[in-house]
């Protein structure tokens, strides 16, 4: 059987594929790179394990060819990019022999927006109970429109498509991959903090995102890989959305406050007061958007639970810990500066 990945060297792409190798290495894995240097890297971390083909996802030619050929399909590189799904979905359609496809997703289809007077700080979206809202989103949701065309995917070739939505909280931890091993929002945090001087919120930083290892991410992408290798039942198509969350989540001035203390302990900023900030302020100081800081995106996954996932990194005390290692990781290398 053939994989093909994109994102491999990415963060949470490079996870999948790091696990994928330690339970299938008898497979056949192609993954897209950016560039020679990029192919090297995972070639030689891999032991010419995988092999490499050289675009982006805008090489179509390309992502069609790799797409005919393989049994599995795993798009971790973006889930916002229209134009290779849309020949993704063109070449599964057609499809003769039986093909899993996994797309990356994202919890903040489900975010609550920035406005106040619209959170709902209560509402945690489950994939189960949930599922007909979730895939009834507005299409102005973040993400919501890559969504949308994978959930139309199998109905298009049901015999022999399936496919599934891997859409996690934000990430912490670091990756096994072979290239970026940090998540995003948290080292982004951890910067804008820096570059402030100060930890700031917006407005009293009360809203909440759910959190996940990485380690778990990954698991889950394997466990509906194992569960499609091995000709057993699991929610797909429409049903197959997977959020990668048990119920763990923080408010955001919980984190601020927790990096700040760290960064101030390491003498990178000179106060550990909060500030509140608006949506405006913070779009204006960081070029990063306030939505993922101010907003709440609650989930949990009882997808997972049902192909038997379960999350074992993801737990307060992990998650703290990890926010003083990267850091510390981030100091160290440079990258604070």
């Amino acid at each position: 059987m053939k994989l093909f990945i994109t994102g491999a060297t990415g963060y949470v792409g490079g996870e999948v594929l790091f696990q994928f190798l330690e339970k299938f290495p008898n497979f056949e894995i192609t993954a897209l790179v950016r560039s020679i240097e990029k192919g090297k890297i995972i070639k030689d971390a891999t032991n010419n394990k995988v092999q490499t083909v050289i675009g982006s996802l805008d090489s179509l030619d390309l992502i069609r060819n790799e797409t005919e050929s393989s049994d599995i399909i795993i798009n971790a590189a973006s889930n916002n990019h229209l134009p290779s799904l849309n020949v993704i979905k063109e070449v599964l359609s057609k499809k003769t022999k039986e093909t899993l496809f996994l797309q990356i997703s994202g919890a903040g289809v489900v975010t609550d927006g920035v406005d106040p007077s619209t959170y709902t700080p209560n509402k945690i979206y489950d994939d189960v109970k949930d599922i007909k809202e979730i895939t009834l989103l507005p299409d102005s949701q973040p993400h919501r429109l890559a969504d949308k065309l994978v959930l139309s995917i199998e109905e298009t070739n049901p015999k022999f498509v399936k496919t599934a939505i891997i859409s996690p909280p934000i990430i912490f931890g670091f990756g096994k991959g072979y290239d970026n091993i940090l998540s995003v929002q948290i080292p982004i945090l951890i910067k804008s903090i820096v570059k402030l001087g100060s930890s700031f919120t917006v407005y009293k930083g009360d809203t909440k995102w759910s959190h996940g290892h990485i380690y778990d991410v990954g698991t889950l992408f394997i466990n509906v890989i194992s569960k499609f290798i091995n000709k057993e039942e699991f929610n797909s198509g429409v049903l197959g959305y997977y959020f990668t969350n048990d119920g763990i989540d923080y408010t955001f001035k919980e984190i601020a406050v927790r990096i700040s203390n760290k960064l101030f302990e390491l003498g990178l900023i000179s106060s550990k007061l909060n500030r509140e900030l608006t949506p405006t302020e913070i779009n204006e100081k960081f070029n990063f958007p306030a939505l993922f800081w101010g907003s709440n995106a609650r989930t949990i996954s009882n997808n997972g639970r049902k192909i038997g996932w379960e999350m074992t990194k993801s737990d307060d005390n992990s998650f703290f810990e990890d926010i003083n290692l990267c850091v510390d990781y981030m100091n160290d290398h440079g990258l604070l500066k």
